[in-house]
């Protein structure tokens, strides 16, 4: 047995198992991004959660005959013929993009089955120490230079260094370096800053769900709000300010209104003043003048680089705007799950990817069932909300951030978050009704004596 946090207990295997499922999640390469696309060898990164998910099976019995997850995998199912119908897309190659979809979805629901409300609990332990990992390696690196040369040595990632999956040294070069100040963001171990932010920025949801707005003997949260601080992450930092409203004023009132006034907006004013902060407010503000260079690198690159060749990803903001055109032109099934099917890819480059998950919902799978998506989180939201005494909209909210940079609605353990709602048991609340304000055995008791001295 693994302990967590005091009281809460976990099988060693199921926390090694969870913890696979956390480096897999956080894509540092092609190995661990395998889990999300690619039917192709090497095949032992592929079939390795895999078979670790059959162990888990084993260990803990899940059944498959629920209503709930079959309704879903039929929806899907129906989505998918429907678009391959339009699309006439039939080749194995394509059938990979959807395999991966249904494949997420019964992954998550095996996650809420065994887990349960302790997934947030797991969650939260494991990144805090992959954070404080992150942490200390980063440190050392601008302390010693020597050991970011020593680091070198490790496996290749897009941006870095593989050191073992627990730590990608980010090489300077790969444009992700504070001009500023000379520090080099860190990724943690995930493949870039801004994606380990956006897990950080989970991880720190699940400790205010835990413990609330608290500083003092709270050493999780603070590991976790240093890591964010050394992502260096515009949507990172944006969605802490966020979440910790969110926590703060569970009810509006005028003092509460003061409160914020007085230390959020100064404490945005000065992150917001941070030179790599400002470029980045700026430039993506700026979408018409942002949107013109875009269409002139666009039509450059089209005409000196070969098709399909892969140059860089637009801007949030830009891709947003694109994104808009790839669901006009398909609004009811959308392009599917290749974006390379999508208007953009087709006529405009399929030199440049759009990032981004916000409007790449609706995009890949057609209004009608964004919509349905949509709403799953919120549901997934609202129980979790229920489950831990917590505004209902907080996952939602941070969720809705975090897409605006990234997609990761089909990312193991983050899908297992969205679809919470959906597949979650019925079980008793981990957090105390009474240490959270709910008096209703009080007032039932109160009630009582008051009718019996009628």
């Amino acid at each position: 047995m693994v302990t967590l946090f005091k009281q809460d207990k976990i099988g060693t295997f199921e926390y090694f198992y969870f913890f696979v499922m956390i480096i897999y999640m956080a894509q540092m390469d092609n190995n661990t991004a395998r889990m999300i696309a690619g039917l192709s060898s090497p095949y032992i990164p592929f079939l390795l959660p895999i078979i670790l998910t059959f162990i888990l099976l084993d260990r803990n019995k899940v059944k498959f005959n629920d209503k709930r997850l079959l309704n879903i995998l039929l929806v899907f199912a129906l989505w998918t013929v429907l678009l391959f119908s339009h699309k006439s897309t039939y080749s194995s190659h394509q059938y990979s993009y959807y395999f991966f979809l249904f494949y997420s979805i019964v992954i998550a629901y095996i996650h809420i089955q065994v887990f349960g409300k302790k997934m947030l609990i797991i969650y939260e332990n494991i990144m805090v120490k992959l954070c404080l990992i992150a942490i200390v390696i980063w440190f050392l690196c601008i302390l010693f230079p020597g050991v970011q040369s020593y680091l070198r040595g490790f496996p290749e990632t897009s941006l870095g260094n593989n050191f073992l999956y627990l730590y990608n040294c980010i090489n300077p070069s790969n444009n992700q370096l504070n001009v500023s100040y000379g520090i080099v963001r860190n990724a943690g171990c995930s493949w870039e800053p801004g994606r380990f932010a956006i897990m950080v920025i989970l991880a720190l949801f699940c400790n205010l769900v835990r413990n609330g707005i608290k500083f003092k003997g709270n050493v999780s949260g603070i590991i976790l709000l240093l890591t964010l601080l050394s992502t260096q992450s515009t949507t990172g930092y944006i969605s802490a300010i966020v979440l910790y409203s969110i926590f703060l004023f569970k009810k509006i009132s005028l003092m509460r209104v003061v409160t914020f006034s007085l230390i959020f907006i100064p404490l945005f004013y000065q992150l917001s003043k941070l030179e790599f902060m400002q470029e980045k407010i700026e430039s993506q503000l700026d979408l018409n003048t942002e949107l013109r260079k875009s269409n002139e690198v666009i039509d450059y690159v089209n005409k000196t680089n070969k098709s399909n060749e892969y140059v860089s990803s637009l801007g949030r903001f830009q891709s947003m705007y694109y994104e808009l055109i790839n669901i006009q032109m398909d609004p009811i099934l959308g392009y599917g799950r290749n974006s390379g099917k999508s208007y953009f890819a087709q006529r405009i480059s399929a030199n440049f990817t759009l990032p981004g998950g916000l409007l790449k919902i609706f995009g890949q799978h057609g209004i009608p069932l964004g919509i349905l998506i949509y709403i799953i989180l919120y549901k997934s939201s609202a129980a979790i909300g229920r489950d831990f005494k917590i505004r209902k909209s907080a996952l939602f909210i941070i969720f809705l951030l975090s897409l605006t940079s990234y997609g990761f609605f089909t990312v193991p353990i983050f899908t297992a978050f969205w679809f919470y709602g959906l597949f979650k048991k019925e079980e008793k609340p981990m957090i105390d009704d009474k240490e959270n304000g709910d008096n209703t055995e009080e007032l039932a008791t109160e009630a009582s004596v008051i009718k019996a001295t009628e």
